[in-house]
């Protein structure tokens, strides 16, 4: 699949992995950037996570 982001400066191959993972019992999910974000109480809760997460990135991307 080819993405391009308004930052990126040529078109690149990306793939979907599953965002969502679990370490000691507890839910995180990676940014592209290769942040781990969490931790949270359930897989639900790291979903909604995910999409505050992308929802703030493009605000950002707005201004």
């Amino acid at each position: 699949m080819f993405a391009h982001r308004s930052t990126d400066t040529a078109l690149a191959t990306r793939f979907r992995t599953e965002r969502v993972c679990t370490v000691n019992h507890e839910f995180f999910f990676d940014t592209r950037e290769g942040q781990l974000m969490g931790p949270y109480a359930s897989r639900e809760e790291a979903l909604k996570g995910v999409e505050d997460y992308i929802r703030q990135c493009q605000a950002r991307q707005s201004r």
